[in-house]
């Protein structure tokens, strides 16, 4: 079954997200597809915060233990020079694609 989801990503005011960090994610087993949802937008000190819709394949039976792995994977990414995601938040949870 495929599914997607979206989730809401703080980085490091340095942090280069597209291109290591989305390769990154896409290389999460399972992962079909990411996309952003929106743009960048910075807060106060620089923060980055970015919405991202991701397609993957599930197997029911790991549920909640999947999605608090990609949840883990993806704040524990560096770009190229060790900027970080700070925090990912899941904004929408994940529900099966129609065909």
């Amino acid at each position: 079954n495929v599914y997607e989801m979206e989730v809401a990503v703080r980085a490091a005011k340095e942090t280069q997200i597209y291109g290591v960090i989305f390769d990154k994610i896409r290389a999460i087993e399972g992962v079909t597809i990411i996309k952003s949802t929106s743009k960048i937008v910075k807060d106060s000190v620089g923060n980055k915060y970015l919405s991202l819709n991701i397609k993957f394949l599930s197997n029911p039976n790991m549920g909640i233990k999947f999605l608090d792995n990609i949840r883990n994977e993806i704040r524990g990414m560096t770009d190229k020079d060790g900027d970080k995601i700070t925090s990912v938040r899941i904004t929408k949870m994940p529900k099966p694609i129609q065909k």
